[in-house]
């Protein structure tokens, strides 16, 4: 009987060990089981491989800004979809875009290699160069541009110049480029180097290439000036849907100007200007996401992010959010009324990537607007506002040329005076 006693011990015993076993077990499974939920992303089905397909034609059709917009509608703040038929994470949630750009993880873009060989930006200029090392090289001559003091002056001067005398100018990049080297050449001392002469020193030292100057000169002229002049469009139209703005800018540029024109001191004086140009790029941005590529494994909002996956962070959607503008879908400078943290407002991204030109194209906004609206007062056609004209949205919003009607401004002398406004 004693054995027998043994035996149904050891027995329960044994029971034991393999319940605790599979009790531990089972909450493993459960573990990797929630893991796995967390790790993916709600988005479209796979469906046989027709989910990407269907996905990617949406991206082509759409655009990328309207598809992304579509997707973060459909299945909330970050959503994975397939471009390409590569995984592709769409991210509006504030604190999940503010890790992206914040994070050097994050320093390569994506893009089809095959087309931007084709428009020759593969691995050449800064905006879609995603060889990091060269990148930054490169961007040092950037940051290098002229400083914000002398960026006021040019302004000015080159706006009332446009406004004075309209011409249209025609440039050829290589043909410039080689002028410059040959002026260089020809100089005993140099006492001051601008950005192409930065560039074409750099190439005669073996650190960049011949083609790298050329597009970087390419860049500098077209991107950024197609980009600001957009911008100011947007903005002159968005101004007079808002009359009492109107009113209220021009309050501020006589009182600050007094009929003079505008120096670096006044940037500081400008209050409502700055509201007014933070709200234009809140509610209508040029530019309204930014893409980014991972370059190693990593984990965005306790996601699992492995490396090479694509990130479209969706600005324009994430301005759109009610958690810290309280008019989140009115154009109103009320939205600018309090300190508005980084991680809410990114019109120009932020971290190791954010927009090189960011300070020089916030100054010349202003200067531009502060110069055209002393004077002139800027009509454009009756019944036009933002969400009339028709636009694309692909890799940034602007208008569609066919829509030449929406596009015709006029520009009328203004007398600005407290009593004639």
């Amino acid at each position: 009987m004693e054995l027998q006693s043994v035996s149904e011990v050891m027995d329960s015993s044994r029971l034991g060990v393999i319940l605790a076993l599979l009790l531990l077990l089972l909450l493993i499974s459960l573990t990797a089981y929630n893991r796995e939920i967390k790790s993916t992303l709600p988005g479209p089905y796979w469906l046989l491989g027709f989910g990407p397909i269907l996905s990617y034609s949406r991206f082509l059709l759409m655009g990328i800004g309207t598809a992304s917009n579509y997707y973060n509608n459909k299945y909330g703040c970050m959503t994975r979809v397939w471009i390409q038929g590569e995984e592709t994470l769409i991210l509006s949630k504030a604190s999940a875009v503010y890790h992206v750009l914040k994070s050097s993880n994050y320093n390569a873009r994506f893009a089809s290699r095959c087309g931007l060989r084709c428009i020759g930006m593969d691995e050449q200029g800064l905006i879609f160069n995603s060889n990091v090392p060269l990148w930054k090289k490169l961007r040092t001559y950037f940051a290098k541009g002229p400083g914000l003091q002398r960026t006021v002056g040019v302004c000015v001067s080159a706006t009332n110049k446009h406004l004075d005398v309209l011409k249209e100018l025609q440039e050829e990049m290589g043909r410039l480029v080689e002028q410059k080297r040959i002026i260089i050449n020809t100089m005993e001392k140099l006492d001051e180097t601008d950005f192409a002469t930065e560039l074409i020193f750099a190439q005669s030292q073996g650190e960049i290439s011949e083609d790298d100057v050329r597009q970087c000169v390419l860049e500098m002229v077209i991107a950024a000036p197609d980009t600001l002049s957009i911008s100011l469009f947007f903005m002159l139209v968005l101004l007079k849907q808002k009359p009492a703005v109107e009113k209220c800018m021009l309050q501020e540029i006589y009182n600050v100007l007094g009929g003079r024109e505008m120096e670096p001191a006044d940037l500081q004086k400008l209050s409502v200007m700055e509201s007014f140009v933070k709200e234009s790029l809140r509610f209508h941005p040029v530019v309204d996401f930014i893409m980014r590529r991972a370059l190693e494994d990593d984990s965005i909002e306790g996601y699992r992010v492995a490396k090479g996956t694509n990130i479209i962070l969706n600005i324009g959607r994430m301005h759109k959010s009610t958690e810290f503008f309280p008019k989140a879908n009115e154009f109103s400078l009320e939205n600018f009324d309090n300190n508005v943290p980084n991680r809410f407002f990114q019109p120009f991204g932020c971290g190791p990537r954010a927009c090189v030109g960011k300070h020089i194209a916030m100054v010349m906004m202003k200067a531009i607007l502060v110069t055209v609206l002393s004077r002139y007062t800027v009509c454009p056609q009756p019944g036009c506002t933002v969400s009339t004209i028709r636009q694309t949205n692909n890799l940034s919003q602007q208008p569609v040329e066919e829509d030449t009607q929406s596009l015709v401004m006029r520009f009328l002398p203004r007398n600005l005076s407290p009593d004639k406004q």
